[in-house]
């Protein structure tokens, strides 16, 4: 469609969802052109949303030029695959699994995952077989001191460079560091007072970051030598509780200037604010470390009213991009799912506040627990999690390409049924999907409150 056309049928769709038919009418017969009704009738239709999906239908033809560091042989633009549920492994761990992620395990070469669990224990488990491959958890030393985690364990960080070290972070406070080839803790950080919530290394392991929620931001140098070291380098404090953490490469100083010389940063997001705090990382030139760069995620840069929290960041697989997914703030936490909105993405470029598309998706999502989301390797879809029990694959355009219940069984609605999936929450049969991760191999493995991970692949 030309630009005219575009612009003609954005215009269409906003008369039409908002009940102005004769007007539609005239246009209609003003431009010589009969629009056809919009398929996302759950996304509210104002004028600039309608720019944003007909940005989104335009990148999606726009990716074939998109390069990426991991090319595949299928062309973006290629059929997206049907999935089916290939395995249920039930036996990782005794507590809901909390998250997911692809891993590497000493002396195995076959796709293996490590999850984290309210049983205070991190599993790692070759995908193709169940088989356990090890078990971290807490244990005392040789000089007596015991260390490890005494409480869920949240999330998991490899050290890039090393993958035999690994971070991980719990409901204790802690960050505690293992050593994969004895299946060992051999340090442990206690620089924070609550939950810590996140735990991330930056792509070339200088630097590591913790988001705690006793609103705190820890910041760390890394120095290599018989393992990861970690030094505080700087504590950001905040007004509410940090919810995501990303490590991204930009320039020194992002004014506009020619890329000629490049930094770390890291990207962190914060309850109740829709806002993208960017912090400048120790560099030799450019800004000064440490400096906070703060770009608003409204529709609108002017807009500074918060209507949502940005509650989990992923780089898209071309760099271009940083998809945040959002929570809408003041949705139920109703376990019957009346009343559940369902979860959006926005794609922004880096060092901007203009979104470059938004993906509205169908998955419920609440104040009860955070979506989570894995983009495929090319970056054209990416898998989103739900608290129905439903994996989702949502296109660029924002259509939905694949829909698998994994977790858990639906309640009926209603009051009863509210009732049902509260007894459900208790004995940890409820259909709360809490992780997704995509392995190597195409292969998506998620996580949820019934205690199982799922193994989906391609037909």
């Amino acid at each position: 469609m030309d630009l005219r056309g575009e612009c003609e049928a954005i215009v269409a769709a906003f008369l039409r969802t908002h009940g102005y038919e004769n007007t539609l009418a005239a246009f209609e017969r003003e431009g010589g052109r009969i629009s056809t009704a919009s398929t996302l009738e759950h996304v509210p239709h104002d004028l600039r949303t309608l720019v944003e999906l007909a940005a989104s239908h335009a990148m999606t033809q726009a990716m074939e030029d998109v390069a990426l560091e991991a090319p595949t042989d299928a062309p973006p633009s290629a059929p997206l695959p049907t999935y089916e549920l290939a395995a249920t492994y039930d036996h990782l761990h005794m507590s809901n699994i909390l998250s997911v992620t692809p891993a590497v395990y000493p002396g195995t070469a076959s796709p293996c995952i490590a999850t984290t669990s309210a049983d205070r224990r991190v599993v790692f488990t070759d995908v193709s077989s169940g088989q356990v491959l090890g078990t971290l958890e807490a244990s005392t030393c040789a000089d007596g001191q015991r260390m490890g985690h005494e409480a869920a364990v949240l999330d998991m960080s490899a050290h890039p460079v090393h993958p035999m070290y690994v971070l991980t972070s719990g409901m204790d406070g802690r960050v505690v560091q293992w050593d994969l080839q004895h299946d060992r803790p051999v340090h442990e950080i206690r620089d924070h007072k609550r939950f810590v919530v996140r735990v991330v290394h930056s792509d070339d392991g200088r630097f590591m970051a913790t988001a705690g929620y006793d609103k705190c931001i820890h910041i760390y140098g890394v120095e290599v030598r018989d393992k990861p070291v970690y030094t505080r380098l700087h504590t950001l404090t905040l007004p509410t509780n940090p919810e995501a953490l990303l490590f991204v490469r930009g320039p020194a100083t992002p004014d506009g200037a020619a890329l000629l010389d490049e930094r770390s940063w890291l990207v962190y997001t914060a309850r109740d604010r829709a806002t993208l705090h960017y912090v400048a990382l120790p560099a030799t030139d450019g800004m000064p470390d440490w400096t906070v760069l703060d770009y608003n995620t409204n529709a609108d840069p002017n807009d500074l009213h918060t209507s949502y929290s940005l509650l989990y960041l992923t780089l898209h697989p071309s760099g271009r991009y940083i998809a945040v997914q959002t929570g809408e703030l003041g949705t139920s936490d109703r376990l019957d799912g009346g009343s559940l909105a369902p979860s959006r993405i926005l794609l922004m470029p880096l060092f901007s506040t203009r979104r470059h598309a938004t993906l509205w998706t169908s998955a419920p999502a609440s104040a009860f627990t955070s979506p989570r989301h894995a983009w495929m390797p090319r970056g054209e879809a990416v898998w989103v999690t739900g608290e129905d029990g439903v994996l989702r694959l949502v296109a660029l355009d924002g259509t939905e390409r694949a829909s698998v219940r994994c977790h858990g069984t639906p309640a009926p609605t209603g009051r009863a049924g509210a009732a049902i999936a509260a007894a459900a929450w208790r004995s940890g049969g409820n259909t709360v999907i809490k992780g997704v991760a995509v392995l190597p191999d195409g292969r998506v493995a998620s996580c949820g409150f019934d205690r199982t991970v799922r193994i989906l692949h391609s037909l």
